[in-house]
């Protein structure tokens, strides 16, 4: 009987400890195949970040933010990482997903071509052959860019091809340009060195289209019951993404850690930039991740006009600071 009873204690005891140390697993989706952009992520998993608000995480690859934001609607993953711009077109079809922490603060989306195709202001576009993924974000964005810079639409022609591809397109002219996220130029510049060529870029923020791109998502139901979690998940990662900007060597160790067959010196051009996208004036003022209503609002209607929605999404639907745990970046 004393054995039993020493036995059944021990049972107990051990199913407490089992349930102290348990930890929530949580399958997070990339927007995309994971690229040096996505260093502050694994720099969180790698520091033990996620571990201490009693998390799992699991990084998933992504293809594309349309496809990630369909994913954390209907539940397969509980948090993504996506574009706003996409965002708001998933929204007005009622997919019901948020941005619960901006990463992109400052615009990643660009246009880039071989300086020797004389492309130096968006005008220069006319009469060119672009590249891109028929559905890219920034394709989906580009029809403001050119309005608001005065290109005729009629005059641009383009082809459809899909990321991996465009480096090597426009290094051999099979295309006068590539629309891109800002991040992705150390490819660009890898292959139009093999030609011996230097690249030349536009950035759609340095000419009037300055909208959120990429931030983390939840989906409302997971918000809504449970919101803990949604904290937890935010405050890990803006640790780790706050930790990898003022640690860009080491966060890029952590991300090829994970992701052995990536080129280390590819990995850091990539996060680098997507530095100096975070580090926003916002982002020093009001903390990591802050959205603020008006740039989600003009970001909104931007969408909602070029890509003709049906309706125009109330700002309250696509984002919430509700979660972040403001980290000032350090001077």
């Amino acid at each position: 009987m004393r054995r039993a009873w020493w036995l059944a204690v021990g049972v107990v005891l051990w199913s407490v400890a089992q349930a102290a140390g348990a930890e929530d697993q949580v399958r997070f989706a990339l927007s995309w195949v994971p690229t040096g952009r996505d260093a502050g992520f694994y720099a969180a998993l790698e520091r033990g970040y996620y571990k201490e608000e009693g998390l799992a995480v699991e990084i998933l690859k992504g293809s594309g933010s349309g496809d990630t934001i369909r994913r954390v609607g209907v539940g397969t993953e509980e948090f993504g990482f996506a574009d706003a711009a996409t965002l708001v077109i998933a929204r007005s079809r009622g997919t019901p997903v948020k941005l619960v922490a901006m990463i992109h603060d400052k615009s990643m989306y660009a246009v880039y071509s071989l300086k020797s195709s004389g492309i130096a202001k968006p005008k220069d576009l006319e009469g060119k052959k672009i590249g891109s993924p028929a559905k890219s974000a920034v394709r989906t964005v580009f029809p403001a860019f050119a309005t608001l810079n005065g290109v005729d639409l009629t005059k641009v022609e383009w082809v459809d091809m899909g990321n991996e591809l465009m480096p090597a397109a426009v290094a051999s002219r099979r295309v006068d340009a590539v629309l891109m996220f800002a991040n992705e130029v150390p490819v660009v510049r890898i292959a139009a060195r093999q030609v011996n060529q230097e690249v030349a870029g536009l950035l759609f923020s340095d000419y009037g289209v300055d909208v959120y791109s990429n931030g983390l998502i939840a989906a409302e139901k997971t918000i809504r019951d449970r919101p803990e979690l949604v904290r937890r998940f935010v405050r890990g990662t803006m640790r780790g993404v706050a930790w990898a900007a003022e640690n860009i060597d080491g966060a890029v160790d952590a991300f090829v850690k994970h992701n052995p067959t990536a080129s280390k010196e590819v990995a850091r051009e990539y996060w680098a930039v997507a530095v100096d996208h975070l580090l926003t004036p916002t982002a020093r003022r009001m903390g990591l991740g802050y959205m603020a209503r008006e740039k989600m609002e003009a970001t909104r209607d931007l969408i909602t006009t070029y890509e003709k929605l049906p309706v125009k999404v109330p700002a309250e639907d696509l984002y919430t600071n509700d979660f972040l745990p403001k980290i000032l970046p350090k001077p």
